[in-house]
């Protein structure tokens, strides 16, 4: 081994694994006990058009057949190999574990880490019906054990690679969504309705149409919703109702959030959205579907409020709980925010993770299992 142990990051520029990637890149490249190279990876639509995605629906589910582990440990790997044998990597760590197929499981290459924010089974649990096959399952759980170390997003999911995978539990650190607490203002006094907020793309899977309806409906008159997303589908109008379109990040968590009141994604399907922890750093109370890892980002009735998904009664009285008691509101602004400055801040959280990479890199350059 090297003087300096040798860290291959294979970053993802898909999603929210973009903002992952670019803060760790930014600490791994601050130290000097570690020889980083970086591989970022954002596969283009045609060679990802047949593989398999968690949400697959409709048409989709036609097309998109191919297990992304299969994928990866064919023609979708070829550039994470190709680095590996360029750089001759100690570890390799992975934005999402998915990639970390291109690698096999075998003993004779480095040691893999890879961050997650779901496995299969958890998204099973979350269907009607079984979206992944058990050999697919089984695919992936020979993954997790492939790994030296795993860092789910949620206590959601660690409980899953725990229980479902039998991964041991120190071969797991849970890092929640981070944010720089720093680009986030204060909030700011309006005049006008209570202003409900939503961020996201996938406007459909993520709630958006029944909000609008909420507000068009049995909330009109008592606040105004505003939409920041890149979905055609977002772009609505009509009473109630703004629709700003993609916005840049300095101007969303500067000149929007701060003039909120309430966050609210009714999502049907999701891990641990980063636009919660997001939420939070604002001082926005959230109200948000008791799924996935979303419990672990909102304290129930102290920074939010959880309302199970499919019961559109229940986000309606939620949200007019907030609308109608502004002393609530304040005291969940304070607890939101309090709680990011625990929790979320990528100051601490990415610190965490380098120092655990690092650590690895020196003593471990083999893999901890092979299945």
């Amino acid at each position: 081994m090297a003087e300096r142990p040798r860290l291959l990051f294979v970053a993802n520029g898909i999603l929210g694994w973009k903002t992952y990637s670019r803060r760790l890149e930014t600490v791994l490249s601050a130290r000097d006990d570690i020889e980083l190279s970086v591989l970022w990876r954002r596969p283009n639509s045609l060679s990802t058009l047949p593989v398999k995605r968690h949400d697959g629906r409709g048409w989709t589910e036609v097309i998109r057949r191919f297990d992304p582990i299969t994928a990866y440990r064919g023609y979708l790997g070829a550039d994470i190999r190709a680095a590996v044998r360029r750089h001759r990597p100690d570890l390799v760590h992975f934005a999402a574990h998915w990639p970390s197929a291109a690698l096999g499981a075998t003993n004779d290459g480095p040691a893999v880490t890879a961050a997650l924010d779901c496995t299969r089974e958890n998204i099973n649990a979350l269907k009607e019906r079984r979206l992944w096959s058990e050999v697919e399952c089984r695919r992936e759980n020979a993954l997790f054990h492939a790994a030296r170390h795993l860092f789910p997003m949620s206590h959601w999911a660690a409980r899953s690679l725990e229980g479902d995978s039998g991964v041991a539990s120190e071969r797991i650190t849970i890092i929640p969504p981070a944010v720089d607490l720093s680009l986030f203002h204060p909030p700011l006094a309006h005049d006008g309705p209570v202003n409900i907020v939503f961020v996201g793309n996938d406007f459909q899977r993520k709630g958006g149409p029944e909000l609008v309806s909420w507000v068009q409906g049995p909330l009109a008159g008592t606040c105004h919703l505003h939409i920041v997303s890149h979905d055609p589908a977002a772009r609505v109008s009509g009473p109630h109702v703004t629709a700003h379109g993609p916005l840049p990040q300095e101007h969303l968590f500067g000149k929007i959030l701060p003039r909120m009141d309430i966050f609210c994604l009714p999502t049907a399907l999701d891990m641990s959205p980063q636009v919660l922890a997001e939420a939070a750093a604002a001082g926005l109370p959230a109200v948000a579907s008791d799924i996935g890892g979303i419990p672990d980002q909102i304290v129930d009735g102290e920074t939010g409020l959880l309302v199970r998904p499919g019961e559109p009664g229940g986000y309606v009285s939620a949200l007019r709980m907030l609308i109608d008691d502004p002393e609530r509101r304040a005291g969940m602004k304070r607890a939101a925010r309090a709680r990011a400055e625990a929790h979320f801040d990528a100051a601490k959280l990415f610190s965490t993770v380098a120092d655990r990479l690092a650590e690895l890199a020196r003593h471990d350059g083999g893999r901890a299992e092979t299945t």
